[in-house]
């Protein structure tokens, strides 16, 4: 069982950003399963649900092969692109920059933002919609770096919580790859694409878990999982298809407008995609055609295989939604 530690999470040979979390000792994410909450659990506005981390899943290596070939999406390669032109003009020098990068999604994002800024540098910290920040990981990274400004990063949003959350700590703007609701202040696209490291895992691309809260006045915490479960090739294969800067004169790209409609359903490709890695779905929705899915949404369509959720395409209310995916949970 694990047992307490202060040493840095997690070492600088993955993403090489500082994790503002504590780890709580090492532990076997295939064999230690009372260290995580059940798939099953859904979230109910109880906040004790983020005082335990959820599971990982056991994924082959033909899965992270298939991950691997779908990296160099030219589409969310114009999105990163588009994103660092809205925030350079925002703040023009990089070495006034510090990214607050939401864990877990919000690391590969900063990572190639810190590759097309020079000089801005990234730190991972926790947010959770219901708890807030990490408060103390904030006043770290605050003290860490005085002299820049924060921008919150996050792979995407979903229906606009982390947003609100953000905004609500008017400590900085929040800048993300995909926006299909108009959250952000800063996106790369508002249309509902699928980014597919949506697929990392934390046993795959951090090598820990995801973090927990244990109380005000303590980082987060987290589990190091065993170095023998990273799949350390796949982070430089994201990283190696960081796109090139793009000149920050470009016309920006039309901002969708805010948008909200209450739901039961989870929403969005990469959010639908987190479903299917730590939650309990039961029934997988599709707007388009079947050949268009299969196209499209290939590592969807094989993790809902794998976790034996029956796939429904064709559903065209979902454009109500403004989304081109979505699950049904457990709890809905």
């Amino acid at each position: 069982m694990p047992t307490e530690s202060a040493e840095a999470l997690p070492p600088p040979d993955l993403w090489g950003q500082p994790v503002l979390a504590r780890i709580h000792g090492e532990i076997d994410p295939f064999e230690d399963l009372s260290c995580f909450r059940p798939l099953e659990r859904a979230y109910t506005g109880d906040n004790t649900f983020w005082t335990v981390p959820s599971p990982e899943p056991r994924l082959s290596d033909d899965f992270w092969r298939d991950v691997a070939g779908h990296l160099g999406d030219e589409r969310i390669q114009a999105a990163a692109q588009t994103l660092a032109a809205a925030v350079t003009r925002w703040e023009p020098k990089g070495d006034r920059l510090v990214f607050a990068a939401i864990l877990r999604a919000g690391v590969p994002v900063a990572d190639w933002l810190c590759r097309l800024i020079p000089g801005a540098r990234a730190a991972a910290l926790s947010l959770f919609v219901g708890l807030g920040i990490d408060g103390v990981a904030l006043g770290a990274l605050r003290r860490r770096y005085p002299e820049r400004k924060v921008v919150f990063v996050d792979g995407w949003t979903g229906r606009g919580g982390v947003a609100r959350t953000i905004a609500e700590l008017n400590q900085g703007p929040l800048a993300v790859l995909v926006d299909p609701w108009g959250w952000a202040d800063f996106s790369g696209a508002g249309e509902d694409l699928f980014c597919p490291t949506a697929c990392f895992t934390g046993v795959a691309t951090l090598g820990f878990s995801r973090t927990f809260f244990v109380d005000d006045t303590r980082l987060f915490g987290a589990y190091r999982f065993p170095v023998r479960y990273r799949r350390e090739a796949l982070v430089a294969a994201w990283q190696a298809r960081c796109p090139a800067p793009r000149q920050t004169d470009a016309a920006p790209p039309g901002t969708p407008s805010r948008f909200f409609r209450k739901t039961p359903l989870r929403i969005h490709a990469n959010e639908v995609c987190r479903a299917l890695i730590n939650a309990a779905p039961q029934r997988l929705l599709f707007r388009d055609s079947a050949d268009r899915v299969t196209r499209r949404y290939p590592l969807l369509l094989d993790l809902a295989e794998r976790r034996g959720v029956p796939v429904r395409c064709g559903v065209k209310d979902l454009a109500d939604l403004r989304t081109r995916v979505a699950c049904t949970l457990a709890a809905c």
